[in-house]
């Protein structure tokens, strides 16, 4: 009994019980309402419960089969017959590069698909979720607080994105866990050691082949390296920014490489069928006058973007609202460059999918960094009452003066007589 308890305590961390409670009454109660009206899924998720299906000994035609029934969409699924073999001429089959390095995910859904079948794979999206708000509990908790942590994650379930791309059948949900996982191995409040930098690697890598967005939490890392840099004037050893801007930088350059290699992808014929710029030919045939096009239709692109991702996403709107604030207001500041950093990545990648109908769903790692930006803003700034003194007013209290105090009386004759007598 003893044991458990020691290990209770030594999981719940700074985190009193009732904390934990609450943020657990508010996920139950939302997750139940999300899931029971809205569809979190869209086309990606038959990818990845085939793929998961497959992982756990069955056919492509079984696979296929069951992940049809398990969608309802028995007569159209066999549409990503070529993305989950990567046979040419199957349908589907430009995407199988894509969609194949991303099966960390799936491959962890195993466990669940042999005893749940198909719809086991909710579970593994569940787990990430709740390991997301664990750790991003105490991660708060030990830099800022448990109120203000507690307050930032009830606000970020009131967002849709959250529950669509972290709950849903999506990979976001694992690779915001990983992202927010390396969060706690940063110079953040303590000393980065060489276990970390390992660990910082490791999680990388499973990044890499979980989501193509290892460029965010690396870019985050070397800003913030920069922006320390540049404000304190160490470049070398002294800043502690140094080895994990090293690791991240090396490691993330690497593991792109890796996957790329792997799995290849022309980008740019993807890029340039979306936006109808013609062929591959064509396109470097008419550099110029291509390049030219290219801010027109990243402009156009976020425009759709944040159109239809704030539309109704009340929670989402006032994050960003947030994190524009405190990036102006702490600009100076780590939390700071992180964001920074990690948007130019998010918006990078969001405009190599080039379709503008994402749901922002490429910044969905960024937003650890920006609770962390937020929370710093806010405990940055005092937000008690401040009043003016009021003029007392004639005949109060405040308004007479003080009445005359009686002298102490002396207990001990003086050593030398007074020179001049003590008024009473």
């Amino acid at each position: 009994m003893d044991t458990l308890l020691r290990l209770g305590r030594r999981a719940r961390g700074e985190v009193p019980p009732i904390a934990w409670l609450i943020l657990l009454l508010v996920f139950v109660t939302e997750y139940w309402w999300w899931h029971s009206r809205v569809k979190l899924w869209d086309g990606d998720a038959l990818y990845y419960v085939a793929a998961a299906l497959k992982f756990a000994g069955h056919s492509t035609d079984e696979a296929l089969r069951q992940t049809g029934v398990f969608f309802h969409q028995e007569d159209t699924v066999d549409r990503i017959r070529g993305t989950l073999t990567g046979v040419a001429g199957q349908p589907g089959a430009g995407a199988h590069n894509l969609e194949a390095p991303r099966f960390f995910y799936s491959f962890l859904a195993v466990p669940f698909i042999w005893v749940f079948g198909a719809k086991g794979i909710w579970i593994v999206s569940l787990l990430c979720a709740l390991g997301f708000l664990y750790v991003a509990m105490r991660l708060l908790t030990r830099l800022f607080g448990v109120q203000l942590a507690l307050a930032l994650l009830l606000l970020y379930q009131i967002a849709y994105s959250f529950w669509f791309f972290q709950t849903g059948l999506y990979t976001e949900s694992l690779a915001a866990l990983l992202i927010v996982l390396i969060l706690t191995r940063l110079p953040l409040g303590r000393t980065t050691t060489r276990n970390d930098l390992i660990c910082i690697g490791v999680l990388l890598v499973v990044l890499a082949f979980t989501r193509q967005t290892v460029p965010v939490p690396a870019a985050a890392i070397v800003f913030a390296w920069l922006w320390t840099a540049i404000r304190t004037r160490t470049w070398g050893r002294a800043n502690e920014w140094a080895a994990p801007a090293l690791v991240a930088g090396g490691v993330g350059v690497a593991a792109v490489g890796l996957v790329s290699t792997l799995f290849p992808f022309n980008e740019l014929r993807h890029y340039s069928e979306v936006n109808h710029l013609g062929n591959v030919a064509y396109v470097k045939a008419h550099l110029g006058q291509t390049l030219g096009k290219i801010p027109g239709l990243v402009v156009d692109m976020f425009a759709r973007e944040f159109r239809g991702a704030f539309a109704g996403d009340h929670g989402l709107q006032v994050l960003w609202l947030l994190t524009a604030v405190a990036i102006l207001w702490r600009l100076r500041g780590v939390y700071a460059a992180m964001v920074v950093g990690s948007a130019l990545a998010c918006a990078f990648l969001s405009i190599l999918d080039a379709t503008g109908r994402t749901s922002l769903r490429y910044f969905v790692p960024m937003y650890p960094m920006a609770l962390l930006l937020i929370a710093d803003f806010w405990q940055s700034r005092d937000w008690s009452l401040r009043t003016l003194p009021s003029r007392p007013g004639p005949g109060t209290a405040e308004s007479e003066p003080p009445a005359p105090q009686p002298a102490a009386r002396r207990t001990t004759a003086p050593t030398h007589p007074a020179t001049e007598p003590s008024t009473p």
